[in-house]
């Protein structure tokens, strides 16, 4: 089959796990025989690059440090150039089948234009540019908004009485088609969007996709778009790469890892007082925390390790893939402390592989892999007196301990490991073909 892999970032240049999940994936498949060829943004570079399997063309706006052109005629002609761009790949590389990872960032715009290509389109929803970025593209919120600044609103009733719509559509939809002219239930006033119905949003149109997360497919139908009949996948990781040997019950718990984002939500500062709390009741660990973020929130962890005298150090890792599982490997707990609704996250997995027994929020998608006295321990997002206790309870109760990590271990091994994933993907893909085929 041969696949066109459409998406905002992809490796070397990434700003996360979900970048690296497209690629191993799109890789897996090339393995399996597939022809796949990518088409992504220029970020990282200061000109378009080509070669025969990825080209790095399309434009980005107001994402990943890129600035956000909001003016009419600059925002056209980024869109013009964006829609250019992917039917002049269409054309030369002939795919069988549109593979559609992150749109955020990206023209929301190009659905259309995929959709008015005929071609199966499958869509990888792993983040919120479906639920919550199409609402603020700034094209179609231009055209689609029933209210909008007086000469705004004027210069776009001139245009379109001009037939000027109409004609962009064929350069850079505006619209699904013609009686979709305004779409206050995506990009009206907040009581608007509040009232909105879940699956109730025709205007763009999802015929195959999946979610990485329960929690994301229904975070997107309550925001009303009609994804009732997606599928779920839960991400996959390398169980070649993550491995390790669950610890015996006599080996201390006294290392604990986080691997996160640096920011706010991340809870890390959640963590830094739980430590604080086990340490006053003499409880001896300390915690490694690997990762990049916000320079303020950084400083501000700094700030509190210093002035409590805790032991942590804050690391990195040159190559994520490379690099990590032997971090996992060397430390004996893993905190999972995410305070907000991630959809999903990889790193619980990838530290349950490595055979380390996981303290982890009840929040986002991880509230659908972690089970408390199961698999992992879990505590309220935010609450570090809880978090404490679990630290604490990881090394009072060892045999809970092992049971968890080997359960785990096997659930991530059988489950979750990358083969398994990509066959549900391939497998969803092929169908896909058929069914457009028999349309």
């Amino acid at each position: 089959m041969k696949i066109l892999v459409l998406t905002n970032l992809f490796p070397p240049h990434h700003a996360g796990t979900f970048d690296f999940r497209c690629e191993s994936v799109s890789e897996a498949l090339k393995q399996r025989g597939h022809e796949v060829r990518v088409l992504t943004s220029n970020y990282g570079l200061h000109t378009e690059q080509r070669d025969a399997e990825i080209e790095r063309r399309l434009l980005l706006n107001g994402h990943f440090d890129q600035p956000l052109k909001t003016g009419w005629r600059e925002v056209r002609k980024l869109e013009a150039w964006n829609h250019q761009i992917v039917r002049e790949t269409v054309a030369d590389f002939q795919p069988a089948l549109i593979h559609v990872w992150s749109l955020q960032g990206l023209s929301k715009s190009l659905i259309f234009t995929l959709r008015h290509s005929r071609l199966p389109t499958v869509y990888d929803v792993a983040d919120d540019w479906l639920c919550a970025g199409l609402r603020e593209d700034p094209w179609l919120r231009w055209w689609n908004r029933e209210k909008a600044p007086y000469f705004s609103g004027l210069w776009r009733r001139c245009l379109e009485l001009a037939g000027q719509r109409d004609k962009l559509d064929v350069v850079a939809p505006t619209r699904m088609m013609k009686g979709y002219d305004r779409v206050p239930a995506v990009f009206g006033p907040p009581e608007a969007q509040d009232n909105v119905q879940p699956n109730s949003i025709g205007a763009f149109p999802f015929d195959r996709l999946y979610f990485c997360s329960q929690a994301l497919k229904a975070k997107t139908e309550q925001a009303g778009f009609r994804v009732g009949h997606a599928e779920v996948f839960y991400p996959g990781i390398r169980t070649d790469l993550f491995f390790g040997e669950v610890k015996p019950m006599k080996a201390s718990v006294k290392k604990f890892l986080i691997v996160t984002r640096l920011r706010k939500e991340s809870g890390v500062m959640t963590a830094l007082e739980a430590l604080r709390l086990a340490r006053d009741h003499t409880v001896q660990i300390s915690l490694n925390i690997y990762g990049r973020g916000e320079s303020d929130y950084m400083a501000q962890l700094r700030s509190f390790v210093v002035q409590h005298q805790l032991p942590v150090e804050f690391l990195t890792v040159s190559n994520q893939t490379r690099d990590l599982a032997a971090v996992y490997r060397q430390h004996d707990a893993f905190l999972h402390t995410s305070e907000w609704d991630e959809p999903f996250a990889a790193t619980p997995l990838e530290a349950m592989a490595c055979g380390l027994p996981v303290v982890g929020t009840r929040s986002g998608g991880a509230r659908e892999l972690l089970r408390h006295g199961e698999n992992a321990l879990t505590y309220r997002p935010g609450d570090c007196l809880e978090l404490a206790s679990r630290m604490q309870e990881l090394q009072m109760q060892p045999a809970l301990r092992c049971q968890m990590a080997e359960t785990a271990q096997m659930e991530v091994i059988t489950k979750f490991n990358e083969s398994a994933v990509v066959d549900q993907i391939e497998n969803y893909l092929g169908t896909s073909l058929e069914i457009w085929q028999r349309q």
